[in-house]
């Protein structure tokens, strides 16, 4: 088959056509956001109506086995529909199935398993969806139920959790150096990136609202934990050392310095250091989402730690106060940095 090159050339010769030859046209126009949201709501809706269907066709769909065998059909069903590249309608309704069959398998779970044991199962599929299936919102889910599920097994067997700081990391090094990172990891590269940022603001979120730390417990395993909380907020820093490589030695050492001072409030409140981290990565990369996320979930988490002590009016006027000095010195600092050069190491 002649190529365009060639049908150009041969234009041109005939005199009815000039300059170069013009860019390949895509396979198919970008599809409007509206008619995409369209084909999602039609996608979701025909999942519904499925299971509706399902529902009524199984003796006892509330029976633990039937869940199970539902579940893992909706699973395949799922993976199968998204082979290659589906249409959007397809997708969106692939995506319920999936995320219809990992309810449904982690609820006959639970009928099965003591708590800590139907987190554990719901972790591992979580891994088996990021693993196996091929779509990058699938992946994320998967990426998304491993970190959570992982915590909630923890949390319930009463360990100290290294969940929060897997996270934070994941999510500093997949947006920091993203371009690295995704030549390395290829497709999964984003979901990776995604489902450890949703995982990481989920946990500062819920931070606030969990219990503490139990003080009966030994010493040494409170070290423990206060040494992996300290972890999970480490990577503040060195997301603020690594965006001030171009900046001049005076305002790198003040920007690191400043990042040292907010990792250890984020040791004490995790939540800060995690919505300040992705708010500075969003920045720097230009996303407005996790710019606007990770600000929220800053802002949720000291509004939270502030109305929770028990601290007299003046106490508090002063905390709110060198509170909102550190927010504009972070501020004043986000705005000077720059983004790193792309595959800079």
């Amino acid at each position: 088959m002649t190529g365009l090159p060639q049908v150009w050339d041969e234009l041109r010769r005939q005199g009815l056509a000039e300059g170069d030859v013009p860019p390949a046209m895509p396979a198919e126009a970008a599809m409007p956001w509206h008619v995409r949201l369209m084909l999602g709501v039609c996608g979701w809706l025909g999942g519904l109506l499925l299971l509706v269907f399902a529902g009524l066709v199984v003796p006892d769909p509330f029976d633990s086995h039937s869940l199970v065998v539902v579940g893992v059909l909706l699973l395949i069903v799922a993976r199968m529909l998204l082979h290659g590249q589906p249409p959007e309608l397809r997708a969106q309704f692939a995506l319920s199935l999936c995320l219809a069959g990992y309810g449904a398998v982690a609820v006959a779970g639970a009928a099965w398993l003591p708590v800590w044991g139907t987190f554990l199962a719901a972790a591992g599929l979580g891994l088996v969806l990021a693993a196996v299936m091929p779509h990058a919102i699938a992946r994320c889910f998967g990426v998304l139920a491993l970190l959570l599920a992982g915590e909630g097994c923890l949390r319930e067997l009463g360990w100290p959790s290294p969940v929060p700081a897997i996270a934070a990391w994941t999510c500093a090094a997949t947006w920091l150096d993203e371009t690295r990172w995704a030549h390395r990891l290829g497709q999964i590269q984003a979901p990776l990136a995604w489902g450890a940022t949703l995982a990481l603001w989920v946990l500062g979120l819920a931070g606030a609202l969990l219990p503490g730390m139990d003080l009966s417990v030994p010493p040494a395993w409170r070290g423990l934990a206060w040494a992996a909380y300290l972890l999970a907020a480490l990577p503040l820093a060195w997301v603020a050392w690594r965006l001030s490589a171009r900046a001049r030695p005076a305002v790198r050492g003040w920007a690191a310095g400043t990042a040292c001072v907010l990792v250890l409030a984020g040791a004490w409140v995790p939540g800060v250091a995690f919505g300040l981290m992705t708010a500075l990565l969003g920045h720097a990369r230009a996303r407005i989402p996790l710019w606007v996320g990770g600000l929220l979930v800053a802002l949720w988490s000291i509004g939270w730690f502030y109305y929770a002590q028990a601290w007299s009016l003046p106490r508090k006027a002063a905390v709110l106060l060198a509170l909102g000095g550190v927010l504009l010195l972070a501020w004043r600092g986000i705005a000077r940095l720059g983004a790193p050069e792309a595959g800079h190491e």
